[in-house]
């Protein structure tokens, strides 16, 4: 049953569903705050959902509604108390918004972090964008109680040994859907209680929907509606349930790449240590297994960095990249270079094109890596190589892996066994920027790293000098590597071959070569 309040536009841009129980003592205020606030545009419908309050949530919502204009809002109310997840799911299901957005009713977030939700999923960052107060950017203004803190760390726990997620905050209460988005996921929603949260990603993650994580500015309000022994009994069960139904999922973040992060990387990728020296090590590689001058694929192209390394080296090259701005940077910094817009898994370009294909830190990005290793095969003419670096070991993962939207970190038989299923030879596989495994395992995985005071790979920007230094080094490990395969690194290097193929038999039974 639904009681609607005000007037409904007929397509609005935005909806912001808010889930209430026993809200009587405090949605005059969030409903005062949001009608003050620049989120009270006419784009905007607020949908309220009560979840078979027993004080006088409805009563009170909707004079409120009546007094403090906002534009569009509703109250729909659910016959009985069936759950917040039932409460969100039916306010999404019945929101007509092109994006839309749901925060708890005490607004524990901010009113920018509420913009800046619907602002990430319009401008297209993903189809589903969380908050979670255990980003690096979240400000944590007035944490939980010790034992609220001590319940969702357990809860936490169990859904990572679950394979369910490995964010480590998946219930913070504003979460931003596209439509279709919205329809897909709370369409299949079952979760009615505490737990849907982690439905919904679980479930995004399953079935390949884009999902980013946001910092958000949190100030825990008292009177929470969760019950820690009750509740997280509950929650647990349902996360078992969950796992049942949907299935192990990646357990790593799944987001697209920081769109400031190609523009950080257009700054420095020409000189910065990191880059060059392995621009450099592909180059020689690249030279080694494939005399002359046919052509190179580069794959993942990004900002035109390894494309511009290519074309110095004497070699023709074609950049190919999917992020429309990424693709606007090399252009524009490299409007000499031939680009062209299109993914790993369907690359517009004929087969057989290539001597080589490279996709430099791109497959990690990819759910089905092997997929993405048989399509970039069939670019390269037979006995032609595939060339792939990808960052190694899973104990280094870190905001910085979630900013760039990777999938997963790799060992060397993992990567190797993914090149083999792709019907590829294994050439060599090594790891690279070996030097840099010491102090990058001490400020991982012991103490040292509480004295870092940035984050190690934003440590990695230096001055001049120290840049050119470190430049040096690299290229002593490249001299290494023409010899030896080495076993630890902070990177990973495949060369891969695509078998030649098998002559076609002619009709008098003779071979016929392809």
């Amino acid at each position: 049953m639904a009681r609607a309040q005000g007037v409904t536009p007929v397509v609005p841009a935005r909806s912001l569903v808010i889930p209430m129980y026993n809200e009587a003592g405090r949605i005059r205020s969030t409903l005062t705050t949001l009608a003050r606030s620049p989120l009270n545009r006419p784009e905007l419908e607020i949908v309220l959902v009560d979840d078979g309050s027993h004080d006088r949530t409805v009563e009170v919502a909707e004079k409120v509604l009546a007094d403090v204009g906002l534009y569009h809002a509703s109250v729909l109310t659910l016959d009985g108390h069936r759950g917040k997840g039932a409460a969100v799911r039916h306010g999404m299901l019945q929101a007509s918004g092109l994006t839309r957005v749901y925060v708890d009713a005490d607004l524990s977030v901010t009113i920018d972090d509420i913009e800046r939700c619907f602002t990430l999923v319009e401008q297209g960052t993903a189809e589903v964008v969380y908050a979670t107060r255990a980003h690096a950017g979240s400000d944590l203004r007035h944490s939980q109680p010790a034992h609220r803190v001590l319940s969702g760390r357990a809860f936490n726990l169990l859904l990572r040994r679950l394979g369910l997620t490995a964010e480590r905050d998946t219930q913070c209460g504003l979460k931003g859907f596209s439509a279709s988005a919205a329809n897909a996921l709370f369409g299949a929603l079952r979760t009615k209680g505490f737990a849907f949260d982690v439905e919904l990603l679980a479930r995004a993650r399953h079935e390949g929907i884009r999902t980013s994580p946001m910092a958000v500015s949190w100030n825990h309000s008292e009177g929470s509606r969760v019950r820690p022994l009750r509740d997280g009994v509950d929650m647990a069960r349902s996360a078992i349930a969950i796992r049942r139904a949907v299935g192990r999922v990646h357990t790593e973040p799944a987001t697209t790449m920081a769109p400031d992060a190609y523009s950080s990387m257009a700054l420095v990728e020409a000189d910065h240590w990191w880059f060059k020296g392995k621009h450099e090590l592909v180059i020689g590689e690249i030279e080694r297994h494939t005399p002359g001058h046919g052509l190179v694929v580069d794959v993942g192209a990004g900002t035109g960095g390894f494309l511009h390394a290519l074309r110095a080296h004497g070699r023709p090259a074609v950049g190919v990249e999917f992020d429309s701005a990424a693709l606007t940077l090399a252009s524009r910094a490299h409007p000499e270079h031939a680009l062209v817009r299109g993914s790993a898994l369907a690359v517009p370009l004929r087969d057989g094109v290539a001597a080589a294909v490279t996709a430099l830190d791109l497959i990690e990005h990819l759910d089905d890596d092997v997929a993405a290793l048989r399509a970039l095969a069939r670019l390269v003419d037979g006995g032609g190589v595939v060339i792939v670096a990808v960052p190694a070991y899973s104990w280094m993962w870190s905001e910085h892996d979630v900013r760039l939207g990777h999938r997963r970190r790799y060992t060397r038989r993992q990567l190797a066994t993914a090149a083999r299923q792709a019907g590829l030879e294994v050439v060599r596989c090594t790891h690279f920027h070996s030097w840099l495994t010491p102090p990058a395992f001490a400020l991982r995985r012991t103490p040292a790293g509480r004295l870092m005071k940035r984050p190690a790979e934003e440590a990695s920007y230096v001055n001049p000098s120290v840049n050119r230094l470190l430049y040096r080094v690299t290229r002593l490990e490249r001299a290494a590597l023409r010899r030896v395969a080495l076993p630890v690194g902070l990177s990973i290097l495949l060369v891969a071959r695509r078998p030649p193929s098998p002559p076609t038999p002619r009709s008098d039974g003779g071979p016929i070569s392809r």
